[in-house]
């Protein structure tokens, strides 16, 4: 598929592109496809890179079974894919440092990620596991340690979402442009009924689990052509987005038949990677029907020959006979699509042109966003909760169910504050004074503290002491430090992410957050093209919407803007 794409990118002589790097994992097929292209073009620049993308630099040669058999490289897999994201694990990702050192314009996606990823066969290692753990007798011993150590590694959707993380990270930090993936329905758009299952189960669980990945695998990449730009400077706010170079260009369009064809060759036999040896067994030497299972009866003898015979090579779908693929190519049945058909779509992509079969695309346009009966009756709906708390004079803040944990301390913290200072107008008090009067808040009223503490915020009081209740949001199971024993460094990070904070200090960042959001709205009143924004459709966030926030006390309002200016968690397409 890849091939024929690259010739495509260099069937235009005054359109070739400067430079094309093929990656792939078999070194002997990267420089047979180079010597092939470079007879195409005489001034593109070809290079090859061979490797697993799905790994880090040190492992892409092994092979997953490699990996998997030593216990120091399999345990760095394992934490490679379930580590929160770092720093460590994208420099050390064969994927990112390939986008880090080529810097491409354009990255073309051609391999079979869902079969990548779903083909490692989770239900035969998880019953492999089964087995082991039966038969265990005492101890684990390492044989069992390995088989369950396996069977996380071969965990489908940690791997699959790993991947789109460093992907995004590498699209982003090196400013990629377009990111166009060639993609599977998993069944050559055929059904559960897919009489060819490369299994003995119809349907195939392993085929559908590649099918399940290769839908996840579309809808995080619907959920990428969603996602702003990552970059943290570089931006411009304007009062309602961060303005920021574009992010780069998702696209996926996915072929649903069988893709052929590379060749049609006579030569060896190859099965799952092996050739075949030819075996014989004669017939005067039939075995009895009751016996002929028995690992012991090896009544076949080795001719010494390797099976030939003409073959059609189909690429990552693997060799076939001809009856084979006159069965699978039939009408009816999969059928047939070329990688040239694919090609040509791919460049009309690539040359700004809408082919209609881009998936993200497709998945825009037949999604249903936001609608204007909805944001007519969000307004009831704020109107509804604003009559009940008059009503019952109780405050509805944060209960801690729509995360994270940042969202409740952050809507608490602004909440307190507001009963202390105009959040539109000049700050006259100094944080230490802000402090003292909303920790005499949290202290006189008891409702507040015991709704915060019984939702799972911590409270953090002057002088770096802490109110906190049965259940904490922040830390997670996984940031639990040794013994319970927190260091200020962890104590101060929990603060962040987490606890209502009512620290000078903090009181510090509410105060200068204001203030940039006083010197926003407040622009000089003489200015025509003030005054035109303020009347017209150009600013949501204007003055008279602030004013309105406060009078409601959409004290919601604050916070979206704080996760828009500075998180940029902004939505880009309705």
């Amino acid at each position: 598929m890849g091939k024929a794409i690259c010739r495509s990118l260099l069937s235009h002589p005054e359109q070739q592109p400067a430079a094309i790097t093929i990656t792939g994992r078999s070194s002997s097929k990267i420089e047979k496809t180079l010597d092939e292209l470079k007879a195409l073009s005489a001034t593109t620049e070809f290079s090859g890179i061979t490797g697993d993308i799905f790994c880090r630099r040190a492992f892409k040669d092994m092979g997953r079974k490699t990996i998997l058999s030593q216990r120091e490289t399999r345990e760095r897999y394992l934490r490679d894919i379930i580590d929160p994201l770092n720093q460590e694990i994208l420099n050390e990702s064969y994927l990112y440092r390939m986008i880090q050192e080529e810097r491409p314009d354009i990255v073309i996606d051609s391999v079979n990620t869902a079969t990548a990823i779903a083909y490692q066969d989770l239900f035969s290692e998880s019953r492999r596991l089964l087995k082991e753990v039966q038969t265990a007798k005492s101890a684990v011993d390492d044989r069992l340690l390995e088989k369950i150590e396996t069977l996380i590694g071969t965990q489908y959707t940690p791997q699959l979402v790993r991947h789109i993380e460093i992907l995004w990270r590498a699209l982003n930090d090196h400013q990629v442009k377009m990111y166009l993936k060639i993609g599977t329905t998993g069944t050559g758009g055929m059904g559960l009924n897919i009489p060819f299952t490369h299994s003995e189960d119809k349907p195939s669980r392993v085929l559908i689990a590649k099918s399940a990945m290769a839908g996840a695998h579309s809808m995080l990449l619907f959920l990428l052509g969603r996602s702003a730009n990552q970059e943290s400077g570089h931006s411009h706010w304007n009062h309602d987005r961060n303005l920021k170079r574009m992010a780069p260009i998702i696209k996926e369009i996915k072929p649903a038949a069988l893709i052929a064809w590379e060749s049609v060759e006579f030569g060896e036999i190859k099965h799952r990677g092996k050739t075949v040896e030819l075996v014989d067994h004669k017939p005067e030497d039939a075995l009895d029907y009751k016996t002929s299972l028995k690992s012991k009866t090896t009544p076949w003898q080795k001719t010494g020959k390797i099976f030939k015979a003409p073959f059609i090579d189909t690429g990552e779908n693997g060799i076939f006979s001809r009856f084979e693929f006159e069965t699978l190519s039939e009408e009816g049945l999969m059928e047939m699509i070329t990688p040239e058909d694919i090609a040509n779509e791919v460049l009309q992509c690539l040359q700004g042109g809408n082919s209609g079969h881009d998936i993200v695309s497709a998945l825009d346009s037949s999604i249903l966003g936001p609608t204007f009966r909805g944001g007519y009756m969000r307004e009831r709906a704020l109107e509804s909760l604003r009559y009940l708390e008059k009503k019952y004079d109780v405050p509805s803040i944060a209960f801690e169910n729509l995360g994270p944990p940042k969202l409740a301390k952050l809507l608490y913290e602004i909440f307190i504050i507001a009963k202390h200072i105009n959040l539109l107008e000049p700050i006259e008090m100094d944080e230490k004074t802000l402090s003292e009067r909303c920790l005499q808040t949290i202290t006189d009223d008891s409702f507040l503290r015991q709704s915060s503490l019984s939702v799972g915020l911590a409270i953090v009081l002057p002088e770096d002491k802490i109110l906190r209740g049965e259940q904490l949001a922040i830390p997670s199971q996984w940031e639990y430090p040794e013994k319970g024993k927190v260091s200020l460094q962890q104590f101060n990070q929990f603060a962040d992410k987490g606890w209502i904070d009512l620290r000078p200090t903090n009181m510090k960042v509410w105060i200068d957050r204001l203030h940039e959001l006083q010197k926003e709205i407040a622009s000089p009143k003489e200015e025509t093209t003030h005054e035109k924004d303020e009347t017209g459709s150009n600013t949501i966030r204007n003055q008279r919407f602030w004013q309105q926030a406060v009078e409601k006390g959409n004290l919601g309002s604050f916070i979206s803007w704080i996760f828009l200016k500075e998180d940029n968690g902004e939505r880009i397409k309705k």
